[in-house]
């Protein structure tokens, strides 16, 4: 029966058939036993594949689909605007400041609920008379007094432009819950004010959240520095005769309370941050340096910043490099006649003039303002050469060829750069006399220090950094310790708004029981306490600080060498400094990983972690296209953005997501990406386990 079943032989089975007698299949058959092993083997395969094929696609999904961002909302327009932000407000509902126009829209819908023009024009008429009235007056003195160079008469459709332009990029958005709230400011100041009054008039106006119409406007007036958001709260402050008045708003009540601090009739400075600083400034500079040289007249003085140059010359076409050198001699010989006519008795700028008034800052803490008062008492600049010996030998005397064009170039900058005064800098080794009042206790502190002092109010302790140094206050204003540093603190308080932390806190950071404070080139943990040195990272071109939560932090910084710190004027074309995230353990000081995501981070929350590195590139419409080298080449680069997710684990990067334009606003929240372009608003989300 195992070989045949219920017949004898294939015979009977086979007369069985013929006859339509249906004969029964017996289990234990050979045959059947085989067929049976046969399907369970076939099934599963079958499954095991199917199995395997889900799995794979499943992947494949997820990584290349689902767990890069994918494009979950976006509204275009046909104008260009050059500023905006955004914020989501409601289920599903975004409220956005593009240019000079407020919206409300529905991204579950993609339809706009309402939408406003906030500017108003009727005042721009009158400003731009009033400016060609003081250019023709400037042009008839120059004609009458036989000038080279004649101002020109400004077109009034391109003022009126960059009026409306200029009014955009001050309008400031909020919003809290359901309430939207819109800042409006115009520069003057007022018929009594003093020097020290000027300031600016502003407006803060709430929308209508159903119909965009104005519901609430407040006449606000602060001098001395932005509108600082903490929490809910906007703060405003407003300096008069020595009368320091705070403003708070509540953005959920829209309640309001004023807070007079006193009375001094000392010089007030900005609410936002601390004493400015002059250490690092080049000599005769007069003011921020610049990268390649302008047209002539518009740069005179000012030092060269080798960061900027480098990055110029980098995206320069194959002819505009060979034709550096000619250009770049062009820019100096015009410049050094401009500068003579200019400024022939080599008076020092009112910068760089000695000031030996009290100056008395305000900075907004948890608690109310932190009041620093410093004075300089006894004056000490110490000028120290920031550039190497220029070569015996300059590339220019030998044999200039296309391939050594870069070369030649780099000399010319370098002596350039020494000609406007940028090869010295100047350490303010000045004695100052600083007094830190904190708004919970009645005792100031006052000490006088060496070099101007930077201020920190932190959490817990305050910290003063003049130099190279650290002098750490507890609330009561005790001192608690100080400690030597590798280099100066660069770097200013930043936390006073919470929405500019895009790059990481610091230069001084408390957490738990550790004090982190980074200089120019070493990152160092101290005992909150004691002061005892825990840890030290040396790094150069640290920029800021993010924690994990989980005893990590990353930290922005660079793979500057420290060259780079003592020869900081020096332009080097051929050296390449690009941007490090190192994930340091903050007990040990251990450098976990170090990787070169292409940008700093600008937002960690828990798994999430994101790079950014972008580029924005001025057009004419811009106010571009006066530089020299720009206008030679024709190739000022092109805009772009480039997000990278990172793995906080191996640091290594997880996707990237590049587009060829530059966003006005870039936001995080966790797996969504929001992005206001100048002609689009576009929010981005992906999938994540």
């Amino acid at each position: 029966m195992t070989v045949f079943g219920y017949v004898c032989s294939p015979l009977c089975r086979g007369k069985a058939e013929d006859q339509g007698i249906k004969v029964p299949r017996y289990a234990g058959q050979k045959s059947a036993i085989e067929a049976k092993i046969w399907r369970k083997t076939v099934l599963t395969f079958g499954s095991v594949v199917g199995v395997l094929v889900l799995l794979i696609g499943s992947w494949a999904l997820y990584s290349w689909y689902l767990s890069r961002p994918s494009t979950k909302f976006a509204v275009r327009f046909e104008d260009k605007v050059y500023s905006g932000s955004s914020a989501f407000a409601g289920k599903d509902q975004i409220i956005f400041l593009r240019g000079g126009t407020l919206a409300r829209y529905d991204m579950k819908t993609k339809k706009e609920v309402w939408s406003h023009y906030l500017i108003d024009k009727s005042g721009f008429a009158k400003e731009i008379d009033e400016i060609e009235k003081t250019t023709r007056k400037a042009i008839d003195d120059a004609n009458s007094n036989g000038r080279e160079h004649v101002p020109k008469m400004p077109d009034r459709e391109k003022l009126a432009k960059s009026m409306e332009r200029s009014a955009a990029e001050a309008m400031q958005l909020r919003v809290a819950g359901q309430n939207i709230w819109v800042m409006t400011r115009e520069y003057g100041s007022d018929d009594d004010s003093s020097w020290y009054d000027s300031g600016y008039k502003a407006k803060l106006i709430r929308y209508d959240w159903e119909t965009g119409n104005v519901a609430k406007e407040l006449p606000v007036n602060s001098r001395f520095g932005s509108v600082l958001r903490k929490g809910d709260e906007l703060l405003l402050v407003d300096a008069k005769h020595g009368r320091r008045t705070i403003t708070h708003i509540d953005l959920n009540t829209t309640d309001i309370r004023t807070e007079v601090l006193s009375t001094n009739d000392t010089q007030l400075a900005s609410a936002k941050g601390v004493v400015p600083g002059t250490v690092g400034k080049a000599k005769a500079s007069g003011g921020k340096s610049q990268g390649l040289p302008n047209a002539p007249g518009q740069d005179n003085g000012k030092a060269l910043d080798p960061a900027k140059v480098k990055e110029q010359t980098a995206k320069l076409s194959y002819p505009a490099k060979l034709a550096l050198p000619a250009t770049l001699a062009n820019a100096k010989t015009q410049n050094a006649a401009l500068q003579e006519m200019d400024n022939p008795d080599g008076k020092l700028s009112p910068e760089e003039r000695e000031d030996k008034r009290e100056h008395v800052n305000l900075i907004p803490t948890d608690k109310g303002f932190l009041q620093v008062n410093v004075q300089l008492l006894e004056k000490k600049l110490t000028a120290r050469s920031a550039m190497k010996a220029a070569p015996n030998k300059p590339a220019l005397d030998g044999n200039v060829s296309a391939g050594r064009s870069m070369e030649v170039a780099q000399d010319m900058l370098n002596e350039m750069q020494r000609e406007r005064g940028g090869d010295v800098v100047y350490e303010d080794e000045s004695r100052y006399r600083i007094k830190v009042q904190h708004p919970d206790t009645a005792e100031a502190w006052s000490e006088d220090v060496v070099g101007r002092p930077e201020v920190f109010p932190l959490k817990t302790v305050t910290v003063v950094s003049p130099n190279k140094q650290v002098i750490v206050l507890d609330k009561s204003n005790k001192k608690l310790w100080q400690a030597n540093l590798t280099y100066s603190v660069e770097g200013r308080f930043h936390e006073a708004d919470e929405e500019e932390t895009h790059y990481g806190e610091g230069p001084c950071v408390e957490k738990n029981n550790s004090l982190y404070v980074f200089d120019q080139g070493m990152l160092t943990a101290f005992d909150k306490a004691s002061g005892n040195v825990h840890w030290r990272v040396p790094s150069v071109g640290i920029s800021g600080l993010f924690f994990d939560g989980e005893g990590n932090l990353y930290v922005n910084t660079s793979d500057a060498s420290p060259d780079t710190i003592k020869y900081s004027r020096q332009i080097d074309l051929s050296s390449r400094v690009s941007a490090v995230v190192m994930k340091v353990d903050a007990k040990s000081g251990k450098t976990l990983w170090a990787s070169h995501p292409g940008g700093d981070i600008s937002y960690i929350s828990g798994k999430y972690i994101y790079s950014v590195q972008s580029q924005d590139v001025d057009d004419e419409e811009d106010g571009g296209g006066d530089n020299t080298i720009a206008v030679l080449s024709g190739n000022t680069g092109e805009p772009y953005v480039r997000i990278r997710r990172i793995d906080p684990k191996t640091g290594k990067v997880l996707w990237e997501h590049f587009e060829e334009r530059c966003p006005l606003q870039l936001e995080f929240d966790k797996n969504i990406i929001r992005m206001v372009f100048k002609k689009e608003v576009k929010v981005m989300k992906y999938f994540t386990f």
